[in-house]
């Protein structure tokens, strides 16, 4: 027809193909197994975690009555390394709610302007009286929880290891099933940079890979409020270097994947190498007495150990009949980051060189 106008479709830029290939590669692992099967272990791990303790008889939770105070006198009492003061009750659980606290002297309940309660971390929950106790009995009703550090830290122990399913899953064999399937085929033949495609399916890892760890940590944040009336304060800083740690495995997985000339090699390899190779070097530094603080793997306490107040420190133990001198090394926060930041640089920007250079064979 004369005068019809034919229009060429532009073809995207570089950066307009990330997010299709992107998108596309989501969509596959959305259909795939690995994501249900990440997401189902995932939440076995929170049921068993979340159930175990109260079914063996340590509940989160609970209200004690009428439990009997082991009370000082007048004087105090003066233990190796601690000093209890004079006229104060002791109340051995973790977090006691003030506001349900009564106390009762000899079966009668005493006025709250007799007594105030205090919590250290040197003595724990105190009950101070401001009368001699001398000749009395005293029992307390009251509820209780656990610390939101300890409530948190029994979910967050298993991050790391979630961490390297996901890197394992989404990330030990996107590069290498391309030229196993012969995939690579159809695909490299179109106008489409090798790098356009690496960044593409490295962020729908990445994606498939935060929304399975942050199902972990939304569900364990939503039941330590349930479970302890709060959430710690460290919580979410955790998060964060959970998914830098899941940056820096993923870089190691495409690495690895760019290297292996098969799937089920790349798997394998990746997996031991962040759950057993590097965990074992680790744990010979604590035995022979060198901080492996360039380990990624040992970088990754800093997700648990961010928890705790104060920081822990490194330390050193003995066990004498065996001459064995055990260090406990601390990762540092700033410096696990950096070194977690390196990792994930470094690795990534090889294996792009690598898969650039790499050709279809066979």
């Amino acid at each position: 027809m004369t005068g019809q106008q034919h229009h060429a479709r532009e073809l995207p830029t570089d950066v307009e193909q990330i997010p299709i290939v992107w998108r596309y590669e989501l969509l596959k692992y959305l259909r795939s197994w690995r994501l249900i099967a990440s997401v189902a272990i995932a939440a076995l791990v929170i049921a068993l975690i979340f159930f175990i303790p109260p079914a063996t008889g340590n509940p989160y939770n609970g209200t004690d009555k009428d439990v009997k105070l082991w009370v000082t006198g007048p004087q105090g009492i003066s233990i190796p390394g601690l000093q209890l003061p004079g006229n104060a009750g002791l109340v051995n659980r973790s977090v006691v709610v003030v506001s349900s606290l009564k106390v009762f002297q000899d079966g009668v309940l005493l006025p709250s302007t007799d007594w105030t309660f205090s919590s250290t971390a040197a003595l724990g929950n105190v009950i101070m009286f401001a009368h001699n106790t001398t000749g009395h009995n005293y029992t307390a009703t009251y509820r209780w929880h656990d610390t939101l550090e300890s409530f948190a830290s029994g979910y967050v122990g298993f991050v790391n290891l979630l961490v390297i399913i996901c890197a394992t899953f989404f990330g030990a064999d996107a590069i290498v099933s391309e030229y196993q399937a012969r995939t690579g085929y159809l695909i490299f033949p179109n106008p489409i940079k090798r790098i356009t495609l690496y960044l593409g399916k490295f962020g729908a890892s990445m994606t498939a890979s935060i929304l399975v760890i942050s199902i972990f940590y939304g569900v364990a944040g939503i039941l330590s409020f349930v479970s302890v009336s709060g959430l710690d304060k460290n919580f979410f800083l955790s998060f964060a270097f959970a998914l830098e740690y899941l940056l820096a495995v993923m870089a190691i997985a495409y690495l690895v994947s760019t290297l292996m000339k098969g799937a089920t090699g790349a798997i394998v390899l990746t997996f031991f190498l962040l759950f057993l190779i590097l965990p074992i070097i680790d744990a010979v530094g604590s035995t022979s007495g060198f901080r492996a603080w360039w380990s990624v793997t040992f970088s990754a306490g800093v997700m648990s150990n961010i928890l705790t107040i104060p920081y822990p420190v490194d330390s050193v133990s003995e066990i004498p009949r065996a001459g064995i001198t055990y260090h406990t090394y601390i990762p540092d926060p700033w410096t696990s980051a950096l070194v977690m930041l390196a990792y994930a640089l470094v690795a990534a920007a090889i294996s792009i060189v690598l898969f650039r250079r790499k050709e279809m064979t066979g």
